[in-house]
């Protein structure tokens, strides 16, 4: 009887309804009210009332092969998250390909659906419908599928909010939301954690002042991107995962929250639930702990109550000056134009015989098709349902009898209530493959997984092993599809194709040999008998010259060897006088001295310098390493002043310090510079003024802005010659490991700081130590140079010129330079022909401010450092599409690390530098393979070609999520511009393209400073241990913060500024012009060779080596096997925690008191910001070790069942078994 039905709502369910109805041979008729189809997927730049509405940045969650029609792939090149543009074409190909455009009447609304007078022997529905121009019209159809959805009637609990009536700022619900236009620098409160408030929140937090995320219960955070890059849906949902799942349900649900607390801690972030991960759908979304670690999301308790433009929170914290609040509180459901009977409900869900047919119809003809929510898509779903209810109205498949399915409806209803946490926005979750395999039983489509084991046995591993993707449902019975199988065994293919857009070949790898591990292992087990500090084992005749204070001046404690050479060469040893020296310096007695030790002329020590020298004052590395008796006197006089604090000058005679080394740079300095230029007031500025004030000198800092702050200082437009970030610059180094060494941030300061945050951070610094009155600012130095007496004086003339253009010159004693390297950008046009010619627009990232004006744009952005990345990711929330062009590829970290600690506290420290250096190649394979699980850098086009060492990765939390849907994709080098194409050197050509941004790296230059000292070793400039020109006569001029490392550039500077002053004060010296010259061309060879070095990235150290470096010469080099001995605890901080700048700050000069303190608090310092939404701990209890082997042994037996629950096939029931279904 039934061949009319009348379809309501042409979203993905009623595409589905009307294929359903055509493959039954039914006469569907779709009513949209909408001009389009699309449903939810269509994009209204204006919310309709009554319809559901999308923001403007709209990913979906599911993956495109299990999201997918399950007669019709989706094409291989859509990418895997479709953005809703994609997801809406991907639609129209459907409807296209299935002629089901034609049964579709736009802008036509139903107003009410209502039985027929004889519905009781009929089963039909009057459908009134009203047309665009207000037209009405009645009509009868044998049967009705509601596709409407339950996104169309925000729910807004005002009365849950006291005080929201006469809130000050603006309130709407996210219904509302398109994008984050007009919230610019505000203060907003997003109430509600599921899908939308987390993306909303996160959205907003890249323009706003701050973003708090208000949550009553918690959510589980999951990612898009899965375990090596893979959609994460389309791992842990296969046939097997469900059998594991019902076996050890309390198992698997531990294991996951495991997985998920491992790439971050809910609970520290303030996200964990009550409930456990498979009780509620999870939020998903990539970029959420990357904003929290970053302060620009803050979690918070739910809204107590709201007072003028303040929000309180149950927990009783504030928040002052609220401007705008999002209400993230879900949708109501209701169906105004069907009776009233037929919305009556069954606990929180509406009365729907498995969530389809209302039981209390006498004829089955009206269903509800896609008003449901599982672990999983809705659409394959609404599909089967409308499979389903098609075979019911056709009489194919029969319903029980009323009181059967109210029955099953609210056992099924208890059970869910039991299993999920339900709720009035939440009432309906369905388990994802059990559901749709009930209804599959129901159509006849369910695949028969012994049958294709005998049959077909590497389909049926797919289908066991592999994600439960709809294809599976059209193997057989009704609606069987001829190219389900060929789709099921090229899903993967598909799921790879898009992002074959940057090929990286895979270099060729020696496997380590059993051999190579056996004695790797033995060699680790032999040097970790020795400490980082190389430091020798103390034995009990040296332990207390080793332990020793290094600025004990004891006279007891020198040790014999200095007697027997102070005595050879003219020396009187204090152990019985107090004068320390003889008026007489000899090199070498020529007669022999009764009583006292002598040598002859051409002595050379049997015994090499490192093991000779004393323990804390080494040899200087230009020594040879067996020397002659003259240069260990040299040695030995220098150690001997400096214990007793005698000035080499007071002791050294003329015929020692003209031939010495060590005596080579050191003359009249400590007298003589007292005057200090620093130029640039940015952190290398206040900490070079900081080391000055420190060492006693008088600083003078010229900054040629109105203001401190350098490159984290915000411009709202470029400044010729000064360094410029964008908006949404947020730092990559974590708070702990860029701080200054002797002033800790503020606990409450988030570990990843806006750049806001950083400025304020080095305001707080500033004014501590009092640095700003000796600061200059809109000063400009236009030139340093030599005074004419430079050679005796090592004076400098500094010109400067300030705002009004008046111009002055001062003499100083020294110069430190602090300008940076981030002011001369670098656009090499010539490389890129018809560039010249090119039809659109194109600049450098130094220009770059934010996404304002690249609305719907095609954007290709040239190169992949953390400029590019960030901004590539930051344009593809709002561009048409985003080419990311790279020449050699990039490693990606993210700033969460493992836990959500910040990435950069885990494997930074001095135990982690031991093992890469014992096992270098073994730390760099182990390294990529762990950036490889978080997702293969080849499948995405990112992996370089050089090792993670090489070169400083790029820092980027969300460039996989917009790799994986599609927004961003990566490119090779561009070859040429036509017009407004752009050709790669792959041959590849995007067309169309309307900006070009070039993330091309800078020049680095000094034009204030002579030529001569900005010449270059290689890439870099020729600076000895990156800070002092060799070639100056007198060490006066020294360059700070020109410098890359593994880690922040901050403790890199201060360290630098504070050699650099010892140095000005001549407490520390530097070897010969020669010898520095040797050693600075022997480091760049180095360098060169480990690290990809290139004019844009000329200078990179090893982070912890060469601070320890410098902080040998300053005289601060933590002595570990010291603290081991006097204060374990903190040896143990120092050695396996991450080296943050507090240990150079334990002894020596410059030693602080609190930094003992510093270094034990840092990790209360690092969790503190998180402590904005408290999750108590709930109670559980552990298994005991009968549980487990009562679960093994289960298992066991278990797993001789299939999942299909058919019998194991006996001899007798075979033929029975594997017959067809059909």
């Amino acid at each position: 009887m039934v061949q009319k039905v009348a379809v309501i709502g042409a979203g993905i369910s009623g595409l589905t309804s009307i294929k359903a109805c055509l493959d039954e041979g039914l006469e569907p008729t779709c009513f949209e009210s909408s001009h389009d189809i699309g449903g939810l997927w269509r994009l209204k730049e204006e919310p309709e009332p009554g319809r559901t509405n999308i923001y403007q940045s709209v990913v979906i969650n599911s993956s495109k092969e299990i999201m997918a029609f399950s007669d019709f792939p989706p094409p291989a090149e859509l990418p895997n998250n479709m953005h809703h543009s994609e997801v809406l074409l991907y639609m129209r190909l459907y409807a296209e390909a299935f002629k089901l455009l034609q049964h579709i009447q736009l802008q036509t609304t139903v107003v009410s659906v209502r039985q027929t007078l004889d519905f009781a022997s009929t089963g039909q529905w009057e459908v009134e419908t009203e047309s665009s121009d207000g037209q009405r019209e009645t009509r009868v159809f044998d049967a009705v599928i509601v596709c409407t959805g339950h996104f169309t009637h925000p729910h807004m609990p005002l009365k849950d909010f006291p005080g929201i009536e006469s809130f000050e700022g603006r309130y709407f619900h996210s219904w509302h939301y398109r994008n984050s236009e007009g919230l610019q620098g505000k203060r907003v409160v997003v109430v509600g954690i599921g899908n939308s408030g987390g993306d909303i929140a996160v959205e907003i937090s890249r323009v706003a002042e701050k973003v708090y995320l208000s949550s009553r219960s918690g959510a589980w955070v999951v990612s898009r991107v899965g375990q090596g890059g893979i959609p994460s849906d389309l791992i842990g949902t296969s046939r097997m995962n469900l059998f594991m799942e019902r076996l050890f349900p309390s198992w698997s649900n531990t294991m996951l929250e495991k997985k998920l607390n491992k790439a971050f801690d809910h609970k520290l972030y303030g996200l964990k639930p009550k409930h456990g991960f498979f009780a509620q759908m999870p939020l998903v979304n990539d970029d959420l702990p990357n904003r929290i670690i970053s302060g620009r999301v803050q979690m918070k308790p739910n809204v107590k109550e709201f007072r003028g433009s303040s929000a309180v929170f149950v927990d009783g914290s504030v928040i002052e000056k609220v401007d705008v609040v999002v209400f993230a509180t879900g949708y109501n459901y209701s169906f105004p134009f069907l009776p009233s009977a037929l919305q009556a409900k069954c606990g929180y869900r509406l009365r729907l015989y498995k969530h389809v047919f209302p039981p209390a119809l006498t004829k089955p003809t009206l269903a509800v098709v896609g008003f449901i929510r599982g672990f999983g898509a809705v659409n394959p779903l609404s599909e089967m349902q409308a499979r389903w209810a098609t075979r019911v109205f056709k009489g194919l498949a029969t319903l029980p009898s009323e009181e059967t399915m109210i029955k099953e409806l609210e056992k099924d209803t208890e059970i869910m209530h039991q299993k999920f946490a339900c709720t009035e926005l939440n009432p309906i979750q369905v388990d994802y493959i059990p559901y749709l395999d009930s209804l599959a039983k129901q159509v006849g489509a369910r695949p028969n997984i012994p049958w294709l084991l005998l049959t077909d046995p590497r389909l049926a591993l797919q289908l066991i092993t592999g994600p439960c993707t709809p294809y599976q449902y059209r193997l057989t019975g009704p609606g069987k599809w001829a190219g389900a199988r060929q789709a099921i065994l090229t899903q993967w293919e598909r799921v790879l194709q898009p992002f074959r857009t940057r090929v990286v070949p895979e270099p060729e790898r020696r496997p380590l040999s059993r051999w190579s591990v056996v004695v790797m292992v033995s060699g680790a087990a032999l040097l970790c008998c020795f400490c980082y500090n190389k430091h020798p084992l103390p034995s009990l005749l040296s332990l207390q010259s080793l332990l020793r204070s290094p600025h004990a001046h004891s006279p007891h404690l020198i040790p014999s060897s200095v007697s027997l050479w102070a005595g050879a060469h003219g020396w009187v040893t204090p152990s019985h006088h107090n004068d320390y020296f003889l008026t007489s310096w000899l090199l070498l007695q020529e007669n022999p001295e009764p009583d006292r030790a002598s040598i002859y002329h051409s002595v050379i020590i049997n015994t090499s310098k490192e093991m000779m020298c004393f323990s804390d004052f080494p040899i200087p590395a230009h020594f040879l390493n067996y020397m002659h008796n003259s240069l260990i006197m040299d040695y030995l006089l220098v150690c001997f002043s400096a214990c007793f604090s005698v000035s080499e000058t007071d002791c050294v005679p003329a015929s020692i310090s003209d031939h010495s080394p060590l005596c080579c740079q050191t003359d009249s300095l400590s007298r003589m510079v007292q005057k200090v230029a620093v130029i640039g007031a940015g952190i290398s500025g206040l900490t070079s003024i900081k080391a000055c004030l420190a060492e006693g000198l008088e600083p003078t800092c010229f900054e040629s802005s109105h203001d401190i702050g350098g490159l984290w200082r915000f411009k709202e437009e470029p400044e010729p010659g000064r360094t410029n970030i964008y908006q949404s610059v947020v730092i990559n180094s974590s708070k702990e490991i860029m701080a200054f060494s002797d002033f800790p941030p503020p606990a409450e300061l988030p570990n990843n700081m806006h750049h806001s945050e950083v400025l304020l951070y080095m305001r707080l610094y500033a004014e501590a130590f009092k640095l700003l009155q000796h600061i200059q600012l809109q000063t400009t130095v236009v030139s340093v140079r030599q005074t004419l007496d430079f050679a005796s004086t090592g004076q400098w003339e500094v010109e400067m010129e300030s705002r009004d253009g008046q111009r002055e010159t001062r003499i100083f004693d020294a110069v430190i330079v602090c300008t940076g390297h981030f002011t001369q950008p670098h656009l090499p046009l010539k490389d890129f022909p018809g560039i010249e010619s090119f039809e659109g627009r194109y600049f450098h990232s130094w220009h770059y401010r934010n996404s304002e004006g690249l609305q719907g744009k095609r954007v290709v952005v040239v190169g992949i450092g953390n400029s590019g990345g960030d901004i590539a990711v930051e344009i593809s929330r709002v561009a048409e599409k985003v080419y990311l062009s790279s020449r050699s590829g990039a490693w990606v970290v993210s700033r969460v690390g493992q836990g959500g600690i910040p990435a950069d506290l885990i494997g930074t420290s001095r135990m982690d530098l031991m093992i890469g250096r014992l096992f270098p190649s073994w730390s760099n394979m182990m390294l990529e393979k762990n950036l490889n699980k978080a997702f293969d850098h080849k499948l995405y086009g990112l992996k370089p070609k050089h090792g993670f060492f090489a070169q400083i990765p790029l820092v980027n939390d969300d460039l996989p999520n917009r790799i994986i849907s599609g927004r961003v994709q990566m490119k090779p080098n561009v070859k040429e511009f036509r017009g407004s194409s752009a050709v790669f050197v792959d041959g590849s050509v995007i067309e169309k393209v309307d900006v070009v941004v070039f993330a091309t790296g800078y020049n680095y230059s000094f034009p204030f400073l002579p030529s001569a000292l900005q010449a270059k070793c290689g890439y870099r400039l020729r600076l000895y241990k990156h800070v002092f020109p060799p070639a100056l006569t007198k060490p006066t001029l020294a360059v700070v913060g020109f410098i890359h490392g593994f880690g922040a550039i901050n403790p890199l500077a201060e360290m630098q500024a504070r050699w650099a002053t010892r140095v000005f004060k001549g407490l520390a010296t530097l070897p010969s012009e020669e010898t520095m010259i040797k050693e600075l061309e022997k480091d760049t060879v180095i360098m060169h060779q480990r690290f990809a070095c290139n004019d844009r990235n000329p200078i990179q150290v090893d982070y912890i080596p060469y601070l320890d470096s410098l902080a040998e010469q300053v005289g601060v080099r933590p002595n570990i096997p010291w603290l081991f001995l006097t204060d374990p605890r903190l040896a143990l901080q120092v050695l396996t925690g991450p080296c943050t700048p507090y240990q150079y700050r334990l002894t020596g000069p410059g030693k602080w008191a609190g930094a003992h303190q510093a270094i034990l608090t840092q990790w209360e310092r690092v969790l503190q910001p998180f402590r904005t939404r408290v999750v108590p701990e709930p109670e559980r209890r552990p298994l005991s070790r009968w549980s487990v082997v009562v679960m093994v042994s289960g298992a066991a037996l278990l797993c001789c069942f299939c999942y299909n629950k058919h019998p194991l096939p006996s001899l007798l029931s075979l033929q029975s078994l594997l017959r067809s279904p059909q």
